[in-house]
């Protein structure tokens, strides 16, 4: 699976487009509204992570969550475009919540293969690439369906040749893997130990102490590289005006 000719190719070949069907999502605010408050806190969050006091940069970087519904995907699709929109940085966004799939609600693309048809030999990798409005930014879908069988995919030694694949090209090429919640699934323990670094989303006034601490104990800790508190109240912050965008709330 030569990936990364594959994308370097895309300009050539007849590839799926993100924004097909409509305008991409409001909430992708690095695309939308980069000046807002909630980009700039997405670039904060893209410059901790460049800048990771006594380690390397992790390049396979997982977003996940303790429960549905605290925003991972919005996270993961943010900051893929904050990484992508540096000098020197490409993106793969990988979905691997291959049983409830919402990057194609973001990103505003049918339904696709992915994933799931790479791990089953029905698809090539070249065959499944998202290409997105966003320069150097392409996406891996999950999958058309969800398949019967989530968790044994995931744990093949396909699934582990995949990622070892994608990582494998080039120094400047960073995956994003967007996880299905940890307390939902044991999909995140799965592949927990073939990424770099873990993100964990948690919500505001939703996320019980419990449920985030118990999620954690999944998760190897060392690879645990900080936690994104989604969807907080308005902050003073706000109030400051930054070039032609006023601070926005964040919503999801």
């Amino acid at each position: 699976m030569d990936l990364w000719k594959a994308l370097e190719k895309q300009e050539e070949v007849d590839i799926r487009d993100a924004g097909v069907t409509a305008n991409l999502d409001d909430h992708l605010y690095m695309y939308h509204m980069p000046y807002s408050y909630t980009a700039e806190q997405i670039r904060k969050l893209r410059t901790a992570i460049f800048h990771l006091e006594g380690r390397k940069v992790p390049r396979v970087i997982m977003v996940t969550s303790a429960l549905p519904s605290e925003g991972k995907s919005l996270i993961s699709a943010n900051l893929a475009i904050s990484i992508a929109r540096g000098e020197d940085q490409h993106v793969l966004l990988v979905e691997c919540d291959i049983r409830k799939p919402s990057l194609h609600h973001l990103f505003k693309y049918p339904p696709s293969k992915g994933v799931v048809e790479i791990l089953q030999g029905k698809a090539s990798v070249a065959d499944c690439l998202v290409k997105t409005p966003i320069e150097k930014l392409t996406i891996l879908p999950a999958a058309r369906e969800a398949p019967v069988n989530p968790s044994e995919l995931l744990e093949s030694k396909g699934m582990k040749s995949l990622i070892k694949e994608l990582s494998g090209r080039y120094n400047d090429r960073y995956l994003i893997i967007d996880t299905s919640p940890i307390q939902a699934t044991v999909d995140p323990k799965i592949l927990a130990s073939q990424v770099d670094a873990i993100i964990m989303v948690t919500r505001y006034r939703y996320t019980r102490e419990a449920d985030f601490k118990m999620a954690l104990e999944n998760l190897p800790r060392d690879k645990v590289i900080g936690t994104v508190l989604n969807a907080i109240d308005e902050l003073p912050a706000k109030k400051y005006s930054y070039k032609k965008y006023q601070y926005n709330k964040y919503y999801s």
